[in-house]
């Protein structure tokens, strides 16, 4: 099960800091932020990192972006057999 992380309210670069912290320790992260820039600011750390980044919207009291981030697996290994 993806971390969860509530980054609501915090600033463009903490919410990308976490997530970046976060993604050192685990293959997959979701993250809660509630400013658009946020969640672009995300999408190009996905981008950065390889990450698969899928977006949820949720409206409610407050407009809401679930960003999930998940680490792709290196599908190819090649080795040099010499």
């Amino acid at each position: 099960m993806p971390e969860l992380i509530n980054a609501q309210g915090l600033g463009c670069a903490e919410s990308v800091i976490l997530a970046k912290k976060a993604l050192e320790s685990r293959d997959e992260i979701t993250i809660v932020v509630n400013e658009y820039t946020a969640l672009e600011n995300l999408r190009a750390l996905g981008a950065h990192l390889g990450c698969l980044v899928e977006v949820t919207s949720k409206v409610g009291d407050s407009y809401l972006y679930l960003v999930h981030l998940r680490k792709q697996r290196d599908i190819c290994n090649h080795e040099d057999a010499n």
